[in-house]
Parts: structure tokens; sequence; C-alpha cells
């Protein structure tokens, strides 16, 4: 019976501290997301050669 007790306890425990790590890592994913939205944005419109995924340009070099 007190094995079993100790048992729940430690899985109760590694519940928690898991979710509390995930909460973590999805908030810096996130963030992470968020920023380099920004710095697609931000580099459109500045002009820096990204285009938009539907108007794709591709240059062909022929050497003769």
């Amino acid at each position: 019976m007190k094995n079993t007790v100790k048992l729940f306890g430690l899985l109760m425990v590694s519940i928690v501290l898991f979710s509390c790590s995930t909460d973590e890592q999805d908030e810096d994913l996130e963030k992470a997301i968020k920023l380099s939205e920004n710095m697609q944005q931000t580099q459109s419109r500045e002009g820096d050669g990204i285009q938009e995924e539907g108007n794709p340009h591709i240059i062909i070099i022929k050497k003769d």
C-alpha cells in the first residue's frame, strides 16, 4: 500500500513538472514565430528580394 501511494505521488509530481515545462516551451515557440513573421514583413516592405509565395520569380542564366 505504501509503495502504491509513493508511486502515485511520483506520477503526479512528474505530470505537474512536465506540463509546466511544456507551457514554457509553447510560449517560447509562439514568441519565435511572431518574431520571424515580423522580420519577414519588414524585409518584404524594404524590398530585400523576398517574394510572396504565390509569385515566385525564376531566373535562368544561360551560358553561350
